[in-house]
């Protein structure tokens, strides 16, 4: 787009994740306004072309994308290295229509605004053999309580709007949403490296996640991952 790059992934119809990169990240950032520049590629290629040198190597990088149909080309430069460049080139398909997740006519019932390292830290804790995780959300204290299941633990968090982890607090009335905890799991990559969480919870139990990464420089990057819930 215009305003910058947009990079979207779905799993089994159950989670949406989209990662955007607005142009000013970019040393250049040139795209034609008149046409939509919208293509599928694997995203385990891509991974493994941007880590070629290695996931410690900070290289420079180029792309290219010519027309529909044409391969997007990936030229790499490891900084720590003259006269060594890598040409990729990914082959593309037509981008299928995505899953809108949202319902225009479900109400939004919670929000929540949290420190990211601290809520990264709350998830790294959580028990790896559980399934299912509850959110108990209130007006009242404790405000939210984080419950997870498997097959013989049970454990529960609480986490009032006082805590120093909670930056904004918004509920009318109490709601009960629960989800697959491997869901949640899938932000935690993303979650290292933001400074701020944004949490919107529908009436219909959508859930969304909104990630926010600050570089130094205050130029900015964002994630966002829809996650549908678990129904009793």
């Amino acid at each position: 787009m215009p305003e910058g790059l947009k990079l979207t992934v779905e799993e089994g119809k159950c989670v949406q994740a989209s990662a955007y990169v607005p142009a000013d990240n970019f040393t250049e950032y040139h795209i034609r306004d008149d046409v939509d520049v919208m293509f599928k590629i694997s995203i385990a290629v891509l991974a493994e072309c941007l880590n070629i040198f290695g996931s410690g190597e900070e290289s420079s990088l180029k792309m290219y994308y010519r027309c529909e149909g044409s391969p997007l080309l990936l030229v790499l430069q490891p900084l720590s290295v003259h006269n060594v460049m890598t040409d990729c080139e990914i082959s593309t398909q037509t981008a299928d229509a995505l899953l809108d997740l949202r319902d225009e006519e479900a109400s939004e019932v919670a929000k929540l605004v949290l420190k990211a390292p601290a809520f990264f830290g709350l998830l790294s804790d959580l028990e790896r053999s559980c399934d299912i995780l509850e959110l108990n959300l209130s007006p009242e204290h404790p405000n939210v309580s984080i419950v997870t299941y498997g097959m013989q633990d049970r454990s529960c968090i609480d986490m009032p709007k006082s805590s120093d982890m909670v930056q904004t607090f918004s509920c009318d009335e109490a709601v009960t949403l629960k989800y697959q905890l491997h869901h949640i799991r899938l932000i935690m990559k993303a979650l290292a490296l933001s400074t701020k969480v944004f949490l919107k919870f529908s009436s219909n139990g959508l859930l969304l996640i909104q990630l926010k990464m600050e570089k130094e420089d205050q130029r900015q990057m964002f994630s966002e991952f829809h996650i549908v819930p678990l129904l009793d």
